[in-house]
């Protein structure tokens, strides 16, 4: 905690770096449906669990869809002129959905608040790499960190209270809370001017050729096997991660408890990544990376088993979410580091890339086919299976830990790349 005060107390946090941090932890704070989502598809709309799971999956596909292209659309229009755009679009969604009573017309409004609220973030983190100067950049990330963590926990704590009362309420407070941060980013930050003007007939060819090498070099990382069954582990451990918000209110609300004890057991996961992340990723730093990986999904998967025991005591289902996060500690300050380093020379944003395309997906179809196992095969099977899956993943990390080892060791640095110094030889 000795670095959050000095950050507090330094000039970094200055306005606008301290304007960025404001409308950050009003965007995460103001998402009080998000872990809520299947207790209100479940309990305000009478769908089973599988048809629930079905619309976060949805609303993750909307995101998907939408964090595609929200990098362009900023490019062509303006930075500032997209994100209010979207952030209106996001509280006018999530205002409508209480009101949408038709299934099509709901599953249409879960897939728009996904699009608004995910295209958000890329468009707003390009706003503040163009309107933050640049030695301020590494401060601002680390204080958004925080910002996110702290909302969340928030979230979770009010929302859960709300929830008790009327599940229609979290909507229209996410849609007041979008609105605030809208009018945030409209009255304090500097208006950006778009990066795409017209093209001469050189230009066009110039840029033809550099979609036609970004393609070729997505697919040079498609066909690199190694780097595809790492980023797919990674997809596995998003599925098991997903459960947290898809799931485990379900099997809660079954085992008896109300929202607002589910809201308790979500800020505490908030509150464990907001006070020891940081350490942690510094602990890390000094241990084998790929070892590492595989150990935080065997960790998660020891919780995931455990919450199968038949007495869901809240003190054993806090002891799970526990591990849960000790295992997500582990994985998430490494995961981006390895890829990155695996990637080959001129290809690490295609790499990344295609991690976050499988995180996502994993995140958004997680729901689904955990709401799918509880329901035909109840709350045992799902959480065996879960355990499963992420032991399935810390293997296939395990297994090809030598080989990811020798080619890191083997890949050429980059100047902005941390391959030379990930953590991979013997200690």
């Amino acid at each position: 905690m000795r670095w959050l005060r000095s950050f507090l107390n330094s000039d970094v946090l200055v306005g606008e770096p301290r304007d960025v941090v404001l409308i950050e932890a009003v965007l995460a704070a103001s998402k009080l449906s998000i872990p809520f989502l299947t207790l209100y598809l479940v309990g305000a709309r009478g769908f089973d669990y599988a048809t629930a799971g079905l619309f976060v999956a949805i609303r993750g596909l909307g995101g998907l869809v939408a964090v595609m292209l929200a990098g362009a659309i900023a490019d062509r229009f303006g930075e500032k002129p997209v994100v209010l755009t979207l952030l209106a679009g996001a509280a006018l969604s999530a205002a409508a959905i209480p009101h949408l009573q038709s299934t099509h017309a709901l599953l249409v409004g879960f897939f728009l608040l996904g699009a608004f609220v995910n295209a958000v973030q890329p468009a707003f983190s390009s706003l503040v790499v163009r309107t933050i100067p640049v030695r301020h950049w590494t401060e601002i990330y680390a204080a958004e960190y925080w910002a996110l963590n702290i909302g969340f926990a928030f979230t979770a704590l009010v929302g859960g209270q709300v929830a008790v009362f009327a599940f229609d309420w979290l909507f229209y407070l996410e849609a007041v809370g979008t609105f605030l941060a809208l009018v945030l980013v409209a009255r304090i930050l500097p208006a950006t001017r778009p990066q795409t003007r017209t093209r001469s007939p050189r230009q066009r060819a110039s840029l033809r050729s550099r979609g036609r090498r970004a393609l070729a070099t997505v697919s040079l990382a498609a066909r690199d096997r190694l780097a595809v069954v790492l980023i797919s582990s990674s997809l596995l451990f998003a599925l098991c991660l997903s459960q947290m918000t898809g799931t485990l209110p379900l099997d809660m609300e079954a085992s008896g408890y109300s929202p607002d004890f589910y809201g308790y057991v979500i800020f505490w996961n908030g509150a464990l990544l907001t006070i020891f992340q940081i350490r942690a990723g510094r602990a890390i730093a000094r241990r084998r990376a790929l070892r590492i990986l595989a150990r935080a999904a065997a960790v998660a998967g020891l919780g995931y088993g455990l919450l199968a025991l038949p007495h869901q005591h809240i003190a054993l289902i806090l002891g799970c979410l526990t591990i849960w996060t000790v295992g997500e500690m582990m994985d998430a300050p490494v995961r981006s580091a390895v890829v990155s380093a695996l990637a080959k020379p001129g290809s690490r944003a295609r790499y990344l890339g295609l991690l976050s395309a499988a995180l996502t997906l994993g995140y958004s179809i997680g729901p689904w086919l955990g709401g799918y196992v509880l329901q035909v095969a109840g709350r045992e099977a799902l959480w065996l299976g879960t355990a499963g899956c992420a032991l399935l993943c810390a293997l296939i990390r395990r297994v090809i830990t030598g080989r990811v080892e020798a080619r890191i060791l083997t890949v050429p640095s980059e100047p902005d790349r941390p391959g030379s110094g990930l953590p991979c030889g013997k200690r």
